[in-house]
């Protein structure tokens, strides 16, 4: 590397040895004559040694590292510090004409000085004993050409290995900054070199205020105190780690000697967060300790959650804590309680224990259940239960709601589940209580059963006239045949098969339309499948096509052929819609009725697609609309709009039930005269 230093201004960073050496070359006659001038030494240590030498020399000295690349006239940095301050380089701030010199360049820069120095006092010793010295002077001059080639070769081996390791160290930081987990870094200083951006959002504190600092602590205290990468770096033991952290940390069992723990601090945030961190120590090639990471895990909203979860749980947890040392009164309390409990292995779902309520309400024995999966007494093809169990925690509950269960003879029988953790014969277990909801569930069904009958009366008209179609095409035919026969005139083969064909494809049209009645009419059972939303969607329209026809209603249909499949029934999907079809004939002939000789739009859209896991469909129309009063009553059930005699105020309630038993939502927008839209979504099948 060659640098004419000739007329530069210059400015040197780290006062360490080397700068020292750098200001006595620099400074000397030999370089005051080539117009060389130093404007500044700077050093973030107030009491770094170069920097006592630089002002007794009459040079300008600071602390503020970032202000020196400032500086009017400067031409080049010299850089010999090694850590983080070298980062300033790259701010975009930095004036394009300055030259910025890296600890390594630095240090050529130096060696090659301090080569040219020696060579020159050699030449004037040599010359004082030789004037004429022609030949020592080109012996030495190769001489020192080879030392400087065997030096500048060596530095630039070194600097090509520090060029990759900053290359990695750039690689490293920018998948820090790119992190999605809160994260810090500190050095053996315990200076903090890395605040990345996930971490500013935590703690809502800008790196620039942070790195390079070792306020690492001002976030999360009001008082200085160790951060757990402190804790970390500075190799605390168990007593101090206590001293600091009390019985709210451990040793990680994932990573090797990183300490984790969960706190609550009230000033993060407007009301406080739950802080879960884990600090471990960066260490060099050689095993020395030389800084720490910490990472960041924000559980506010797990923690509300898991503090619901335990009030609602707590009668159950408590009516096992005071049994566990009573055999007797646990036996007592368990056998005669009213639902069926069932004790299960926390890792193989094996049960364990039954009460008295079990053996009754199932039809087995004690010893037939002992030693089987809880998950075969319901349907092996629903998965739900045995991966819910799988996620339980200790301290969490969990409720598998409306499932299907078998008793002995395999008679159906519709259950809630809630299940948590216990302590058993000094084991971990879970506890489930089996509510029979069958009753419920029968009740539901009839429900669901007297709104399709309901749904049937008012389709009527429109599925006589589906009917009514090919019994006439039929009818036109017979009377062609009887008519012919009677004349005595003879057929064409071509004109009887036309007409038998006519005759088959009726009869199998209005056949569909029966078995589709009949299918939709049948009560269903809770039994739920994989389908596809648009199949309910389309078949509305066998039953309804017509009286949309009638009723002058335009259709718009929109359906996403590759939405992904649901878990639901097809048979109460359709009563769905079909009610939502027709409250929106209802609502638009309505309209129309009002503005009397009016034009008005009548136009019914329906739009399936895949949204954020969930599979969508959307019901608008163009009809009266609703009130925000009216929205929200709707899913009320026995609440109606309509005249007396024209609604029961069933359907929506039922559809609501209906979408909320497979885990869907149902929302509404509409506003007076503009019409509605009605949303429904499903979690897709992953």
């Amino acid at each position: 590397m060659n640098i004419q230093l000739d007329g530069l201004n210059i400015a040197v960073i780290g006062a360490d040895k080397h700068c020292e050496k750098l200001l006595s070359i620099l400074l000397s006659e030999s370089y005051l004559s080539k117009n060389v001038r130093v404007l500044a030494v700077a050093d973030r240590s107030a009491g770094a040694g170069c920097l006592e030498y630089a002002r007794k020399k009459g040079v300008f000295t600071t602390t503020d590292l970032k202000s020196v690349y400032q500086m009017d006239n400067l031409d080049l940095v010299v850089h010999f510090s090694k850590n983080g301050d070298f980062r300033f380089s790259s701010d975009p701030s930095v004036p394009e004409r300055v030259r910025v010199l890296d600890h390594y360049d630095s240090m050529v820069l130096l060696d090659h000085l301090e080569i040219e120095s020696e060579k020159n006092a050699a030449k004037q010793r040599l010359l004082s004993h030789d004037p004429n010295g022609k030949n020592l002077d080109s012996v030495f001059d190769e001489f020192a050409g080879r030392i400087t080639r065997i030096i500048e070769d060596r530095t630039e081996h070194l600097h090509d290995k520090e060029k990759g390791l900053s290359e990695s160290e750039k690689e490293l930081s920018q998948i820090i900054q790119g992190s999605m987990i809160p994260t810090f870094i500190i050095n053996e200083d315990h200076i903090v070199t890395h605040w990345n951006r996930a971490c500013e959002k935590l703690t809502d504190s800008p790196a620039y205020t942070i790195v390079g600092t070792d306020k690492q602590w001002t976030p999360f205290r009001s008082e200085k105190r160790p951060t757990m990468a402190d804790v970390v770096l500075g190799g605390m033991d168990e007593d101090q780690v206590t001293k600091y952290y009390g019985n709210l940390w451990q040793k990680s069992e994932v990573i090797e000697e990183a300490y984790e723990a969960e706190e609550f601090f009230p000033h993060l945030g407007e009301n406080g967060k739950w802080i879960y961190f884990t600090a471990a120590p960066i260490k060099s090639p050689e095993g020395k300790v030389i800084g720490a990471i910490e990472t960041l895990w924000d559980k506010t909203e797990t923690k509300k959650v898991e503090k619901e979860r335990e009030l609602k749980n707590k009668e159950v947890a408590t009516l096992f804590e005071k049994c566990r040392n009573s055999e007797e009164k646990y036996r007592s309390l368990f056998n005669n309680n009213p639902t069926p409990i069932f004790i299960i292995d926390s890792q193989t779902f094996e049960i364990l224990d039954v009460n008295n309520r079990v053996e009754e309400n199932y039809g087995y024995s004690r010893d037939e259940l002992i030693g089987t999966s809880f998950p075969d007494l319901g349907d092996r093809e629903d998965e739900t239960i045995a991966n819910g169990l799988q996620k339980i925690r200790r301290d969490k509950s969990v409720l598998f709601s409306k499932k299907r269960h078998y008793k002995k003879g395999k008679k159906v029988i519709f259950v809630n589940i809630n299940v948590c953790y216990a302590q058993y014969s000094l084991r971990d277990v879970l506890i489930a209580s089996a509510t029979d909801i069958t009753e419920s569930i029968e009740k539901e069904t009839q429900l669901i059963q007297a709104g399709k009958m309901a749904t049937l009366g008012t389709m009527a008209a429109g599925m006589a006239h589906e009917i009514n179609q090919p019994l006439n095409v039929i009818q036109i035919c017979a009377d062609y045949f009887l008519k012919m026969t009677k004349k005595g005139q003879t057929m064409s083969t071509e004109d009887m098969e036309t007409l038998a064909k006519d005759i088959i494809d009726n009869v199998e049209r209005a056949a569909g339309v029966i078995k589709h009645v009949r299918d939709f009419a049948r009560q269903s059972e809770r039994d739920l499948k994989k389908i596809v939303i648009n199949d309910p969607v389309n078949d509305v329209f066998k039953v309804l096509g017509h009286q949309l026809s009638v009723h002058n209603i335009e259709v718009e249909l929109d359906l996403d052929p590759d939405i992904p499949q649901i878990r639901a029934e097809h048979n109460r999907l359709e009563q769905v819609f079909i009610n939502l079809v027709t409250n929106a004939i209802d609502s638009m002939d309505e309209k129309e009725a009002r503005a009397e000789s009016r034009s008005v739009e009548k136009k019914l859209k329906i739009s399936s697609f895949a949204k954020e896991g969930y599979a969508c469909v959307t019901v608008s129309d163009t009809g009266v609309g609703m009130t925000e009063d009216v929205r929200e009553k709707i899913f009320e059930p026995f609440y109606t709009t309509k005249e007396t005699g024209k609604g029961t105020g069933l359907g929506t309630s039922i559809s609501y039930g209906i979408i909320n038993d497979y885990g869907g939502t149902i929302d509404v927008k509409s506003e007076p005269d503009k019409g509605a839209v009605f949303t429904i979504q499903f979690p897709i099948i992953s």
